[in-house]
């Protein structure tokens, strides 16, 4: 049985007048000691498929439906109290942004103690001793000093390394990291994706890594899902996935990416257009059809669904396996 499994997760913000349909029909599996990663442009509705599974949504205009099986238990339908308990405990979110996760009138001391204190019982001298042991681990030097400072005396790399350490405090079965190197330079960066291994490696632990940069995706992740406007629109194995991009979406991501194994990086081809407008509307063609380079006129015709091309690779693309292979023709290049 899978840790995680997502079943048509869907996520509308409803306002007067108007709403957005955020998440559409999302579903997944994450295994023990799997990663996967969750990859897609600003907006395409990474961040807000994490929240809904921890219910971090409620008291919002925020509408969710659909099923996700942690450990047996339904969390879209568990209590604000059973959530609270996992949260923290067996599920552990890195949020984006370390300097709005950071209360900035308490000590990191305090902000890291308490998590041991509520969620392990432990008395504030063990707790305070486990926070410094995991402030040295990710990276944060003389820890036993440091730990005494608020969040503005630190870095924007500093404090996204302290909230990593304060989501494994509990040692949690699945850690959800939402960019969690965004604001770190690439040697804290390398130190980060070894400790997560080793995190893996050592205590069985999944990971759901939410980001942009692909080359972190290449290094950590064991399988990819790829979103875009809210949906997902491929799946597959990490190295299958880069090697043989099945949906237009993925080819295109790649082809916007600098690659170290071509000379100068290659040449990068930017996504023409921008994101598409949310909005609960029914949707009447591919929603990446008008940015697409191999759009066909069937592409206009209807949304087509997420669909097994192998036991392992699935995608949302009305395209045979053969034309997504073939060259994007020369006036699509723009």
């Amino acid at each position: 049985m899978a840790l995680l499994s997502v079943s048509e997760l869907g996520v509308d913000f409803v306002t007067r007048g108007s709403g957005v349909r955020a998440v559409d029909r999302v579903s997944f599996e994450l295994e023990n000691s799997e990663i996967v990663g969750l990859v897609g442009e600003s907006g395409s509705g990474k961040s807000v498929t994490s929240l809904a599974l921890l219910g971090l949504l409620s008291g919002t205009s925020a509408v969710t439906r659909g099923a996700a099986h942690f450990g047996g238990q339904d969390l879209m339908t568990l209590s604000d109290t059973k959530l609270r308990h996992l949260r923290g405990n067996r599920i552990a979110l890195v949020f984006q942004d370390p300097l709005t996760s950071l209360n900035p009138y308490l000590t990191l001391e305090d902000q890291l103690c308490e998590v041991a204190e509520v969620h392990l019982g432990h008395p504030h001298k063990q707790a305070r001793e486990r926070a410094v042991e995991l402030l040295t681990r990710v990276g944060i030097g003389d820890a036993a000093r440091r730990i005494r400072e608020y969040p503005h005396q630190l870095s924007g790399g500093m404090r996204q390394r302290v909230c990593i350490a304060m989501a494994l405090l509990c040692d949690p079965e699945l850690l959800i990291l939402d960019e969690p190197t965004t604001m770190l330079d690439v040697t804290i960066q390398a130190q980060i994706l070894d400790l997560l291994r080793e995190l893996r490696r050592e205590r069985k632990m999944s990971i759901l890594l939410i980001t942009h940069d692909l080359g972190v995706v290449a290094e950590l992740a064991d399988r990819v899902l790829v979103m875009y406007a809210g949906r997902i629109v491929e799946s597959a194995p990490t190295a299958e996935l880069f090697a043989r991009p099945l949906h237009p979406y993925t080819e295109a991501l790649l082809q916007s990416t600098p690659r170290i194994d071509l000379p100068h990086g290659g040449t990068l081809r930017p996504i023409a257009g921008l994101p598409p407008r949310l909005s609960l509307a029914k949707v009447t063609e591919c929603v990446f059809a008008p940015r697409c380079a191999r759009v066909r006129v069937a592409c206009r015709e209807r949304e087509p669904e997420l669909r097994p091309e192998s036991a392992s690779h699935a995608r949302r693309c009305v395209l045979s396996a053969s034309e997504m292979e073939a060259p994007i023709p020369t006036e699509a290049r723009g």
